[in-house]
Formats: structure tokens, C-alpha cells, sequence
């Protein structure tokens, strides 16, 4: 698998990724094996795109198991050197025996431009099928999140400032702030996508991405927050709950703001609230908290395509 000088199939792992999804120690928190790796390299040998892939019997996945994977565009890039490129995985991929490809895309507000290029690459030019889910996205400025809050949020958000002090966790308050999050998710009916295990895992083998925040009053924790910085200028804010005890005041929403502005401080761009879905379908309720909170609603596609 030589083809063009500038494309190459690797299976080395890099920790030059744009997002920590995609990074070394994340990709193999995913999958073990199978990964193979697509680069597209520039003058000096710079990488201009990349696409981490795993392949599981048949099918080739970008992620196994994350938010997003999908194609890393580092630098400009034409729309015709872009196809090649896809057109130059597509070929390694069908040689190794795949017969489906599922790309999950990262929230196209990360980077527009290459956002609208990737989606009329694949489902214009190589007829991929694309399905999109809702997701939620706050604009970090140099402005308050409460002028972006609706009326009704910033009530709550003015309350729950004279009841509660905001502060960041030590790694010895992970497992409480976690365990704190699960019993108001179960309080709900809901659930957490990992585990304590997989999730003290996975900080163990990120700590630098993870950052835990809470909302206290008198005797307890009345909020708290996962947050995982994606980049260094984008933050995900993985888990986040309050006590049912609290539902009047709503002291998330505070929390939220708290973060916004220690984001602000640490010139983020963007905090996503992840997407905002129930079995494939939006769920209202929260897409409209999220809203009313500040956030903007923005598209995340997932391209799959069968080959033979």
C-alpha cells in the first residue's frame, strides 16, 4: 500500500492529534487492536489530515468507542486532494476486507469550513448515507453566559450564587463526585455510560484531560460536573447533575456558569454539551434546557457506507 508519495497507511500511533479522542492513549482505551491508520502528508513531511480507523470483522469504525473520531484536517485543503485522500482509505480499507465503514463526526461548529468540505466529499462525491444528531454548543467570550441565559435561568442562576460555593476537585474527591452524579442520575431513571472502573481507567490513563467541579452548600454537594478538555480550546462536559433536593433552584445551571468562566479564563472557545438524544430521537427537554442555558444548536453527523 505505497500510493502517492503524500498518502501513506500506517498503523504507528501519533500524540499529535487535534482532538483527545483521537490521541494515542485514547485510541487505545477504545480498542486494544485493529487500528489502522490513514495520514496525508505535505511538504517536510507534515501531516495535513489524518483518520484513525479500527476494523472489527468486516466493519472499519472512526470511533470504537468516543463521541467522535472521523478525519483530522490540520491545515488547508483542497476539496480534490481531500477525495483523493478519502478515496486513498477507502481502497486500503477494502483491501484489508471491509464491507461497511461508519465515520462518527465531531459537532460541525469545531471547524466549520472543514466541516461543510468533509460533508460534500463523502455524501456528494462517494455517496456516503448520513444520519445527524443534535447537539448543543455554548460560545465562550469575554461576555457573562448569563446575558446569553434565558430570564427564568438567570433567576436561578442569581440564586444559586448566594446558596452555593463553586470549586475544583482534588483527584481524592473523584470517586465521591462520580458516585454523587450517579445517585442523582438513578434518582431520575438514567444511567452513566461507564462505570467507576472504566472511568478511574480512563483518568488514570488521561489525567490531564479530566477536570471535576462542584457546587457546595452547607452539608453537602448540591452540583457537580465531569468536564474533559477535548483540545485546548474546546472543553466536554462529559457528567453533570444536581440533587433532586434542588430541582426549584437548579443549581447545574450556576454550576454551568462557573465553568463558562473559568473556561473564559483559560481563553477556551467552546464548551459542548454533548448531543441532546433519546433512542435516535431529540429530546426535547433537555435540547430546550440547553438552550435556555446559552447554548447553540449545532449538527453532528455520523457517514456510513457498504461496500461490495
Amino acid at each position: 500500500m505505497a500510493g502517492s508519495s503524500r498518502q501513506r497507511m500506517i498503523v504507528n500511533f501519533s500524540d499529535d492529534a487535534l482532538y483527545v479522542y483521537n490521541s494515542s492513549r485514547h485510541l487505545q482505551l477504545q480498542a486494544k487492536k485493529g487500528w489502522v491508520i490513514f495520514e496525508l502528508t505535505g511538504p517536510r513531511h507534515l501531516v495535513i489530515a489524518r483518520i484513525c480507523v479500527n476494523i472489527k470483522q468486516s466493519t472499519a469504525l472512526s470511533p470504537v468507542r468516543a463521541p467522535f473520531g472521523s478525519f483530522e484536517i490540520y491545515s488547508r485543503l483542497s476539496s480534490s486532494s481531500l477525495l483523493k485522500f478519502i478515496q486513498f482509505v477507502e481502497t486500503g480499507l477494502v483491501q484489508k476486507g471491509i464491507k461497511q465503514m461508519i465515520i462518527k463526526n465531531w459537532p460541525a461548529v469545531y471547524q466549520p469550513v472543514q466541516a461543510r468540505q468533509l460533508y460534500k466529499v463523502l455524501v456528494t462525491k462517494l455517496q456516503f448515507k448520513v444520519s445527524e444528531e443534535v447537539s448543543s454548543v455554548i460560545p465562550v467570550s469575554n461576555k457573562p453566559l448569563r446575558v446569553r441565559m434565558k430570564i427564568s435561568e438567570r433567576q436561578k442562576a442569581r440564586k444559586a450564587e448566594k446558596m452555593f460555593l463553586f470549586s475544583l476537585c482534588r483527584p481524592s474527591e473523584y470517586k465521591t463526585i462520580y458516585d454523587f452524579i450517579l445517585t442523582c442520575r438513578q434518582e431520575r431513571g438514567q444511567s452513566l455510560s461507564l462505570s467507576w472502573k472504566e472511568m478511574e481507567n480512563t483518568i488514570s490513563k488521561l489525567p490531564d484531560r479530566f477536570m471535576f467541579f462542584k457546587l457546595t452548600g452547607a452539608e453537602a454537594i448540591a452540583a457537580a460536573a465531569i468536564v474533559i478538555r477535548v483540545s485546548d480550546k474546546i472543553w466536554y462536559t462529559f457528567y453533570y447533575a444536581h440533587a433532586a433536593t434542588y430541582n426549584k433552584v437548579s443549581p447545574v445551571v450556576h454550576l454551568l456558569e462557573c465553568i463558562y468562566n473559568k473556561a473564559a479564563n483559560e481563553k477556551v472557545k467552546l464548551i459542548d454539551l454533548g448531543t441532546s438524544m433519546l433512542h435516535d430521537k431529540i429530546n426535547m427537554p433537555l435540547l430546550h434546557f440547553k438552550k435556555s442555558v446559552g447554548a447553540v444548536t449545532v449538527p453532528k453527523f455520523t457517514f456510513s457506507k457498504v461496500y461490495g
